[in-house]
């Protein structure tokens, strides 16, 4: 086993101690993986030439005092990257006497921040979609450059995380099924439990699943799979009609009141 498995290995039990499911716990380990390799003292590449400093310079830098650590280089696990963040971790550190790489401190800060970032936090907590949960941390917590396109590999790469803590020995769930497939061999887009939604969510089956309700509920809706802004102005007038916050996204309120027949 390479030492980033064992890593991720670690981290995954640390978030399924916090109360993660199994899948979310891969889509953690899929962002830490894209963001940092899995390196607590990873500082952001072009602020290692920028500063002309290394990443165990920068960090003794920052323990010392004689380092910003409040600026706009991404560090950690996590690439923390906004000032605010980035003085709450300092804080978050020091308070605890370690050093601003230490891997638990900086795992135990995560566990702690991610649980005001309340979208990324419940689907964690909840799913069972590797993807889902790999796509929405990307979305919801990192929020990476070009999110869109981060999210979808960031999904995918939660799949193989989801399947090598399945095959690991420390899983306590059952792996995935695969996914089942059409008459040509194609796979069909796994659509329930339905995922929360809304416009930045390109390509999900869910979408056509929720145009689908909305005629069925009498609105004039194309059924063309795209979440544009016709179609956010439907779900916030569905929401507004039936007491739902009215955002335009569609999570498991909406969908319960969406798929509920009884009125």
């Amino acid at each position: 086993m390479s030492n980033n498995e064992s890593i991720a290995l670690y981290i995954a039990e640390e978030c399924r101690k916090a109360g993660m499911t199994l899948a979310g716990a891969a889509g953690v380990l899929a962002n830490i993986e894209a963001e940092s390799a899995f390196k607590s003292t990873n500082l952001q590449d072009s602020y290692n030439a920028s500063f002309h400093v290394s990443d165990d310079d920068y960090t003794a830098q920052v323990d010392a005092g004689s380092r910003n650590f409040v600026d706009s280089a991404g560090y950690g696990y996590c690439q923390w990257t906004a000032g605010d963040r980035k003085a709450k971790m300092l804080r978050f550190h020091r308070a605890r006497g370690k050093s601003i790489g230490d891997s638990q401190t900086q795992i135990d800060f995560m566990l702690e921040e991610m649980r005001s970032f309340g979208r990324a936090w419940s689907v964690c907590t909840t799913s069972n979609d590797a993807y889902q949960c790999g796509y929405e941390v990307c979305r919801y917590y990192e929020i990476p450059a070009n999110t869109d396109a981060q999210s979808k590999q960031r999904g995918s790469r939660a799949l193989a995380w989801y399947s090598f803590l399945s095959h690991s020995g420390n899983a306590s769930e059952t792996p995935q099924e695969p996914p089942q497939t059409d008459d040509d061999g194609i796979a069909i887009p796994k659509t329930w439990p339905p995922r929360t939604i809304d416009e930045r969510c390109e390509g999900f089956p869910e979408i056509k699943l929720l145009q689908s309700v909305l005629v069925c509920h009498g609105y004039n809706v194309v059924i063309d799979g795209i979440f544009g802004e016709s179609l956010k102005h439907k779900v916030i007038e569905f929401q507004t009609a039936h007491g739902l916050s009215a955002d335009g996204v569609v999570g498991q309120m909406t969908w319960a009141k969406l798929l509920d027949t009884g009125g």
